[in-house]
């Protein structure tokens, strides 16, 4: 939507989706390695590990966004995000899920004119939220869920 060159990792199975999503080049994460990879201006990272690999692959001026801690190792990874963005605020970023209202009214804004496209996996009525949790658990989720309240 801004004009990018993106390229993304994401499983075998999803390389089709992904570049069907909007990605200019998809790659396999289980067969590509950090060092195999260009150097990027923005690396944006969704799932949190091996950061300083990804981090050695940023051009100079490049930012990291970490959207995501290791799940392995929350602690350790949480507490090597924070300290990478501390010092070098400039380089590495810590997501902060709290948006302004205006954040908020930009993105509305970018999906109604069809800029942005949030993709849905499922919508469940509130009854089922237990297996929302344990599909979530297990991994593999297109996209996100949605929860409605309104449904019995």
């Amino acid at each position: 939507a801004l004009g990018a060159h993106v390229t993304a990792l994401a499983a075998a199975r999803n390389l089709d989706w992904i570049t069907r999503l909007g990605a200019d080049e998809a790659l396999d994460y289980r067969t590509t390695r950090p060092e195999d990879l260009d150097r990027f201006d923005v690396i944006v990272d969704v799932v949190g590990t091996d950061l300083g690999a990804y981090r050695k692959r940023l051009a100079r001026g490049g930012r990291l966004v970490a959207l995501s801690f290791d799940s392995d190792r929350v602690v350790s990874s949480m507490l090597g995000i924070a300290l990478r963005a501390a010092a070098t605020p400039r380089r590495v970023k810590m997501f902060s899920n709290n948006p302004s209202a205006d954040r908020i009214a930009e993105l509305t804004r970018a999906v109604e004119a069809g800029t942005i496209r949030p993709v849905i996996d499922t919508v469940f009525p509130m009854r089922d939220i237990a297996a929302v949790h344990q599909r979530l658990e297990a991994g593999g989720v297109r996209g996100k869920y949605v929860v409605d309240l309104r449904l019995p």
